[in-house]
């Protein structure tokens, strides 16, 4: 049974989660397989606390951390990178350094590149920023999700073709740049609001959320379509398979 990505927030004794697919562009792969998570995750931590992000569920070790902007951050695993065991990265905010000649950023980038228990690796992405007002969670938990639960992440478009959610963005954004669609058309705000809550949620399948939008399933499938053709026509560039630069 093939499997996906799957991000856990924890918030105290309430667990929130989120699917991300493992087979879209965003954070690439060098595994055989070349799969892939969907998109960067953001990820927040508050002041005074830590936020850890966890691989334990899906039985994958780090073996190297890269953050863009260290000024304000900070990060340790749970045992050496160099053991090959560490599963756990703990994050922290700290008062801002100045690092000659290095810029800042709001919201920063955190890589992180792990190997699994078959020895291929991942590269995930995530958005890191500071987190406001009180802390609404503590912990990133990436599990296993099984391919049912990949399912419900996907729209079927056609006969053995299943838009995903990077196909219908894509859609979207060829559509208007077709000019089939106007930028400030009621349709592709619409879009916009589906892609928003399909993105942080696994509890509705693609057509529920359509219909909670109000979005017409038939536009939903010609742009998830037209997704899936501007991809075979334009495919994006394949990521390079140059090292990480070494972290600090």
């Amino acid at each position: 049974m093939k499997t996906g990505i799957f991000c856990v927030i924890t918030f105290g004794l309430i667990t929130v989660s989120f699917s991300v697919d493992a087979q879209q562009p965003g954070a690439s792969t060098t595994s055989p397989s070349q799969s892939v998570t969907e998109k960067a995750i953001n990820l927040q931590v508050w002041t005074g606390r830590a936020t850890a992000i966890d691989f334990s569920s899906v039985n994958e070790q780090i073996t190297q951390i890269f953050l863009a902007d260290p000024s304000r951050f900070t990060y340790a695993t749970d045992t050496p990178l160099e053991t090959g065991r560490a599963t756990t990265i703990f994050l922290r905010r700290i008062k801002p350094l100045q690092f000659p000649n290095l810029t800042t950023a709001s919201v920063t980038n955190l890589f992180v590149k792990t190997k699994t228990a078959n020895g291929n690796a991942r590269l995930y992405t995530f958005n890191l920023q500071a987190g406001e007002n009180s802390p609404k969670y503590s912990t990133l938990d990436i599990a296993a999700v099984s391919g049912v639960e990949k399912q419900r992440q996907t729209l079927e478009v056609g006969s053995f073709r299943r838009a995903t959610l990077s196909d219908i963005e894509r859609g979207l954004v060829a559509a208007v740049r077709l000019g089939y669609a106007p930028t400030r058309d009621p349709i592709v705000f619409k879009v916009r609001e589906f892609l928003a809550i399909a993105r942080n949620t696994s509890s509705q399948t693609l057509v529920d959320i359509a219909q909670k939008v109000n979005l017409p399933l038939p536009v939903l499938t010609e742009i998830g379509l037209l997704g899936i053709e501007d991809n075979i026509k334009n495919p994006a560039p394949k990521p390079n398979s140059y090292p990480m630069p070494p972290s600090e």
